[in-house]
Order: C-alpha cells, then sequence, then structure tokens
C-alpha cells in the first residue's frame, strides 16, 4: 500500500478510536448549544440569567470581546451576519404528515414560531412571572415533571424561537436483581453529573471538552471559517422554498491567484495536504482546494442554513469532464461518525473505508455532482448531534436538497427537484434512508453498513454491545463533536451495569430506521458486512424485508468487511464499487444498465456468489441435536468469546476494529455438526435451541459458530442469549447472527455455549448453568439456485 493510503488508514483509525487519548487527557463537562446554534453557550451565561437582552450597548458588546474565547467571536460574526438581512431567512419546520411521515416546510410546517416582538421596546422578563400572553418573549415553561428530552432552537431570524420537544415520562419499575437498581443509580449519578445546573424540564448538559488535539482542530476549523456578509437566496419562484446559503472562502484560496508565487508554490502546497486522508479534511478551511486540480471548476464551500437555522458545512464538486453550462445528477456522499466531509475530488477510493464504499473520485469522473458536509453537531457544522434524527439531521438533508436544486450544474426534474443520488457507509449510510423516509426526492439510495433498529443494534436480546459503546463515544469525545449528552450517559451506564434504562431504549427507537422504512420508496441497494460486530447482516436483512415487501426496488450484497475485521479473505472492492455505479446509472441517471441479480454475496474463502431473489431460494437445513449437553461455569471474562487476536492480521484499522469481536472460547457447552456429504452454503441466520437451568447470576449466555477447519469464529459473530437464573428448567431458542459459510464436502461447524463475549462484555456474572438438549439448525441455500460470480456486460446508452 503506498504511503498515502497507509497515513488515511492511520488517521481514519484515530479518529474512530481516539481511546488512548481519551485516557490520557480526559473530558470536561460544559453547556450543550442548542441545535439552532453554531456553537456551546458558556455555563456562566445559562446560570446567571434566563432571560436575553436583545439590545446590548456597544460598550458592552466591546468588553465581550475582549473576554470571549475565539469561538464565541465567531458565532457572534455568524449572528450578526444573520441579522443584517432578517428577510432573507426562511427556516424549514418539520411536521408530521400521514403515517408519521415528515414533510419539508413546501408541504407543511409546524407552528412553533411566535409573533415577531418589538425588540426596541423589549424589556427583560423576571423568569420566576412568565407571561405567555406577552409576545415579546417566549420562554420554555417549566413542568412538575422532569423532561426526559428538551431542545431548544434558535432561528436566524429577529424572533426567538423556542421549540420545547418533551418526550413521554417512563415510569421504571423495580427490579429485583442487583445489576437493575445499579443501572437505575448510576443513570441518575451520570445524570447530575452531566447537568449539574438542570432544573425541571431543562436538558442536560453535553460534555464539550475533549482530548487537545482533535478538540483543538475541531475547534481551528470554525474559527478559520469566514463569514460572507451577504446571503445567497434561493430564485424567488412560486412554490418553491427560500434556502439560505453562506459563500465560504477558505484562507489560502486568495493567496493561489497571486502570479508566479500562487501556481508554483501556493496550490502544490495545497495540493499535498489535499492528498493526505482526514488532515487534509481537517486543514480544509484553511488551505481551500488546490485550484485547476480537477481539470473543471473549482469545487465551492458554503454554510446551507437548516430549518431550524442550524448552519452545515457543505462541499459541491461539479462533476468532472462536464462542458461549462451543462447539468448533472447529484450524490449526496454522507461521511461516518466523528469523520468530517470529504474534500479531496481526486480520491478514487474511501480514504477512510478503502474498498468498502465508492471514492468521491470514481463519481466525479462517472458524470456526478458530489455534495459532502460535515454532520450536525461535528466539525464545522453547528448544532448538536441527534444520530440522524429526522427532526434534525433529517432536516438537513432536506435543506441540502433544496439548496442543489438551486446550482447551476445541478439536474432538475422538476423546480426545486434535482435528480438525487444518495452513498455512504456507517452513519453515512443511515442518513441515507432517514432521508429518503422524508423527502420522495430522493432518486436512488445505497446504504453500507447502515442500521435498521439501534435497539437490536447496540442492546441485542437486552444486553449491551458494550465495546462499540466505548468505541463510538471514544470517536466522539476524541474529535470534540457536540452531542445530545443521554448518548454519553446511556453508553457509561451500559459500561458500568450491561443494561439500559427504558428511557435509553425510548431514545434510540426515536433514532432507529425501523420507525421509517415504510416510507422509503426510492430505489435502495443495500450493502453489508459479514464480519460487521456493530451492525451485522441482520440489519440490512430487516431493511431488505420491509422493502421488497412494499415493492421498492432492492438489492442487497454482503461483503467481507464494515465494522470489524476481514481475516479470512481479501476485499478489493470491485464488486461494491460495480454494483454501486451500476444501481446509480440505472435509477438516477437512466441509462439501461443492468442492475444484476438481487442477491449477491461472499463466503470465508471470497468466493462470491450470486442469486436472482433475495433471500436466496432455500435447501433442507442442517440439524444437529444432543441430549448430553454439560454445565457451564459463569465466569467474567475467563474462558470465554474473545478477544479475537487474528484481527492483528487485518491491517491497524481491521485490527483494532475487530480484536473486540468473537474468538473460540476455552470455557464453552459445544455441539459439532455431522460431516457435510457435499458442498453445502449456509447462508443466513442459525436457529439454536437448548434447555438448562441453574444458580447465580447472569442475565446472558452466548453463542457462536466456530469453522472446525481454521478454528476461527464464522464471521467473527457472537449472540447473546437471555437466560433465568432460578434453579428451575427453562428452554430457549434463538436466532443466531446470520452468516455466509460454505462447508465442503467432510467439513464441520461446532455451535459453542459461553458463559461471557468480550463483544458484550460485563463484569456481573456468577454461578454455573447446566444445559441440556441442544439443537442447532443451520439454514441452506439451494445450489440450484446459486448463480457463478455477476459480471457485468457494457450496455449501450
Amino acid at each position: 500500500m503506498g504511503a498515502g493510503k497507509y497515513v488515511g488508514r492511520i488517521s481514519g483509525l484515530a479518529v474512530a478510536l481516539g481511546v488512548g487519548a481519551a485516557v490520557l487527557t480526559g473530558h470536561g463537562v460544559a453547556s450543550a448549544a442548542p441545535d439552532g446554534s453554531t456553537e456551546s453557550t458558556s455555563q456562566s451565561e445559562t446560570t446567571e440569567s434566563e432571560t436575553t437582552d436583545l439590545d446590548v450597548p456597544a460598550d458592552e458588546d466591546d468588553a465581550d470581546e475582549q473576554e470571549s474565547t475565539p469561538l464565541q467571536r465567531w458565532q457572534k460574526r455568524w449572528e450578526q451576519a444573520l441579522q443584517s438581512e432578517p428577510d432573507a431567512v426562511e427556516p424549514e419546520s418539520n411536521s408530521t404528515v400521514g403515517n408519521g411521515r415528515i414533510a419539508n416546510s413546501s408541504e407543511s410546517s409546524r407552528d412553533t414560531t411566535a409573533e415577531e416582538p418589538d425588540t426596541e421596546e423589549l424589556e427583560p422578563v423576571e423568569p420566576e412571572e412568565p407571561d405567555i400572553d406577552e409576545p415579546e418573549t417566549v420562554e420554555p415553561v417549566v413542568t412538575e415533571e422532569p423532561a426526559a428530552d428538551v431542545v431548544a432552537t434558535t432561528a436566524p431570524q429577529d424572533t426567538v424561537d423556542v421549540v420545547v420537544e418533551q418526550l413521554p415520562v417512563v415510569e421504571q419499575t423495580a427490579v429485583p436483581d442487583p445489576p437493575a437498581r445499579v443501572t437505575v443509580a448510576v443513570s441518575d449519578l451520570l445524570s447530575a453529573v452531566l447537568n449539574p445546573f438542570a432544573g425541571a424540564g431543562d436538558a442536560p448538559a453535553a460534555p464539550a471538552g475533549a482530548p487537545a488535539v482533535w478538540a483543538l482542530a475541531a475547534a481551528a476549523r470554525r474559527e478559520f471559517l469566514g463569514i460572507a456578509p451577504d446571503l445567497e437566496e434561493a430564485a424567488n419562484t412560486p412554490g418553491i422554498e427560500k434556502v439560505v446559503a453562506i459563500p465560504v472562502t477558505p484562507i489560502l484560496t486568495p493567496l493561489q491567484h497571486i502570479p508566479i508565487l500562487g501556481p508554483l508554490v501556493i496550490t502544490p502546497i495545497v495540493a499535498t495536504i489535499k492528498q493526505i486522508p482526514l488532515i487534509g479534511d481537517i486543514l480544509h478551511p484553511l488551505i481551500g482546494y488546490p485550484l485547476g486540480a480537477t481539470g473543471g471548476t473549482t469545487p465551492r464551500d458554503v454554510y446551507v442554513i437548516s430549518s431550524d437555522g442550524t448552519p452545515i458545512y457543505v462541499h459541491f464538486f461539479p462533476a468532472q469532464g462536464a462542458a461549462k453550462g451543462t447539468v448533472a445528477p447529484t450524490i449526496l456522499y454522507g461521511s461516518g461518525l466523528g469523520l468530517p466531509g470529504e474534500t479531496n475530488p481526486l480520491a478514487m477510493n474511501s480514504p477512510f473505508l478503502p474498498n468498502e464504499v465508492i471514492g468521491m473520485g470514481m463519481l466525479l469522473r462517472a458524470g456526478y455532482n458530489v455534495v459532502t458536509w460535515d454532520p450536525r453537531g461535528e466539525w464545522s457544522s453547528g448544532g448538536r448531534l441527534e444520530i440522524d434524527h429526522p427532526d434534525y439531521e433529517g432536516q438537513d438533508m432536506v435543506a441540502l436538497i433544496s439548496w442543489i436544486s438551486q446550482q447551476p450544474e445541478a439536474l432538475l426534474d422538476a423546480p426545486g427537484d434535482p435528480r438525487i443520488g444518495m452513498v455512504g457507509a456507517s452513519y453515512g449510510g443511515g442518513i441515507q434512508l432517514v432521508t429518503a423516509a422524508i423527502d420522495d426526492r430522493v432518486d436512488a439510495i445505497v446504504p453500507t453498513i447502515a442500521w435498521h433498529n439501534l435497539n437490536t443494534a447496540l442492546y441485542k436480546n437486552g444486553a449491551t454491545k458494550t465495546s462499540w459503546g466505548a468505541i463510538l463515544t471514544a470517536a466522539l469525545l476524541f474529535t470534540g463533536a457536540r452531542v445530545n449528552p443521554r448518548i454519553y450517559s446511556a453508553v457509561a451506564v451500559g459500561l458500568i451495569t450491561g443494561q439500559l434504562p427504558k428511557v435509553d431504549q425510548n431514545f434510540l427507537e426515536q433514532r432507529s430506521i425501523s420507525q421509517l422504512i415504510e416510507n422509503v420508496s426510492a430505489p435502495t441497494l443495500l450493502v453489508q458486512g459479514t464480519v460487521d460486530t456493530l451492525f451485522t447482516l441482520q440489519e440490512a436483512h430487516d431493511n431488505a424485508m420491509v422493502l421488497i415487501g412494499n415493492g421498492v426496488p432492492t438489492k442487497v450484497v454482503w461483503y467481507c468487511g464494515g465494522h470489524g475485521a476481514c481475516i479470512t479473505s481479501t476485499n478489493n472492492g470491485e464488486v461494491i464499487e460495480r454494483a454501486t455505479l451500476d444501481w446509480l446509472d440505472h435509477y438516477v441517471k437512466g441509462l439501461p444498465v443492468s442492475t444484476g441479480p438481487q442477491f449477491e454475496w461472499v463466503d470465508q474463502h471470497g468466493q462470491n456468489f450470486s442469486s436472482d431473489t433475495y433471500p436466496v431460494e432455500p435447501a433442507t437445513p442442517l440439524t444437529v441435536s444432543s441430549a448430553a449437553g454439560g454445565t457451564l461455569p459463569l465466569l467474567p471474562v475467563l474462558g470465554g468469546s474473545g478477544p479475537n487476536f487474528s484481527a492483528l492480521r487485518a491491517g491497524p484499522l481491521g485490527a483494532l476494529l475487530g480484536i473486540l469481536s468473537g474468538a473460540k472460547a476455552v470455557n464453552a457447552v459445544n455441539l459439532s455438526t455431522t460431516a457435510a456429504a457435499t458442498t453445502t452454503y449456509v447462508v443466513g441466520a442459525p436457529e439454536l435451541e437448548f434447555t438448562y437451568s441453574g444458580t447465580g447470576y447472569t442475565r446472558h449466555v452466548y453463542a457462536q459458530l466456530v469453522d472446525d477447519a481454521t478454528g476461527l469464529v464464522v464471521g467473527n459473530q457472537v449472540t447473546p442469549i437471555p437466560v433465568t437464573l432460578d434453579g428451575t428448567t427453562h428452554t430457549v431458542k434463538v436466532a443466531l447472527e446470520p452468516v455466509a459459510h460454505t462447508l465442503a464436502p467432510g467439513q464441520t461447524v461446532t455451535v459453542q455455549i459461553v458463559a461471557s463475549a468480550i463483544t458484550y462484555q460485563t463484569l456481573w456474572t456468577l454461578g454455573e448453568v447446566r444445559i441440556s438438549n441442544v439443537t442447532l439448525t443451520l439454514p441452506t441455500a439451494d445450489a440450484t439456485a446459486i448463480s457463478a460470480p455477476y459480471t457485468q456486460t457494457a450496455t449501450a446508452a
């Protein structure tokens, strides 16, 4: 691998994990900015006054300028820029229409604004006697019961609009076992620590401090961004909503126009830095783009103002090779959690997930405009990260699509309706399904390693996926993200107790694709990794079954990769690149290109297979039973599944993402299959049933399949199985995580029932379980329904 790619993998790894720096430097606690703001509000401002005087004297303003931080000064310049043309700002509103569908503001709006106050006569209002009938001020109403989640949103206009969103208060039912009581106690403690100044009904304050290097880098990006005084409005077309966009000029861009010095010195420096993955993106607001590097129009940056006033930092890349004045379809390219929007138009592969998601440069060369952005609450965008919530990140995408429709390079299907496709992995995959569910202007999506339900992904069968909770939280803290503080408290409670309170489960449910998938009608290519231990194959399967059942054009691709380590074969990215371009060319460009079979998958040897239908036509399942079983001592960590040291050979990123996955256990009850008589294709979710009784304490045991030929856990996957240890006999039947595995004649696999798993590590384990009557059923594919590896044949346009 070249030096640039190697540095990119290491850099991406540092952002994704950052555990060491988080431990060494720690983090502070500060209050979080409202979703509509661009920066955090200081604690002193929050605690000293409950009201705000909109008319600040000049001398006070100068004093504040001297005492404020660079980010606070940047926020003041941002607010002044917006107030300079208040009539140009017409924020979108969220609205629930029909079957839970969120429409854009051109269709409907939520009545959340107050009458415009007379700012010249506005006087501070005493907080103890709010007068809700007066239009001068609008304040959140503090109720008797504490709200689970309160969001204050400030729109970029003369009036201050406050939206109070209160989740249902869920009463916690007492549970007799000790960890349940610990869960409640820890949750209350963390709420108090993270939110020491909150009163009844206030949302907890978000931890704002992060390890020094990345926090300063994130802050520097925001400080470098200059705000142009002029606002760029949408065309005044009847029926088309206005979108405010503020152009941004990186600092070194003007220097590139200096004769001789610019093209000979500055531009080569910019071009060199831009090729360093992550570093080039972090420094982008300073260095900009190398002029002329794309062979066409230089990309441009803007702040697109979302419906609640939140600025989203956006990069627009015109299609390469297109003649000036021509139009092209546009692809929204989403970034992963903790990562800024990509800014290197020459990258033929994704710098962070090479061979797992198509590169921006490949899309540009294929004749697509590409748009990237910093997600809400991260890097240079404002607001607070809400995990791809339809009312927040979803509305950001609605605003971006409307803004794209106003760009001269964008191909339109109708006024305000650009030809749009979407790609991206993980966090950038989830936002595609959310956007397609709330905005029918999206023409096709390719969500890669995304989720269906965050509870089934992170709290499988009631077991907290502690390894990934720690990794994802470290990434957010390490990069200085501004997030909903319930994310941190939920992760901490899960790490300590192994459980999630009902209020946190509700929080995840509201951010799950399962709540919106019924509304998706855009043709969808679902790409999922066979060794992905965060969002397993089951997440893509659940999405696919809903889409296919609703008649949505759908294709499923399983590849060796994702959030994990591909240690049994090599993924060269060809399948993903070909499938993505075919899908976009067919459904976005409208070309007569075949999208191939409905289902493609890869086995443990890297062999590709396909089927015309998803799921593949089943054959007779492979079943094995034993009445013997055995006794399983309940021990934390020792002798259990993982860590997976085989992941060390999967490269730096694969090693750190895969080492916390399943591995063959010493302390286990085992059952092996009979030797395969013929080549057998195990494709789908195995099923395990057994009888047990036990004493002591644990909430789960775990099951995994081991390839007896290699000693490796199939797909690195481990499944938690809920158990009740009350001394009586119980029978449990569960579906294990889906796998794709080929058994040659004579080969076998062994199911292991284990006491602990590193993926779901918890210290609350003690006692023993007696297991008997074990039955394992492996789903197999009909060999006659399986095709040879699919190869695209050229079709004339």
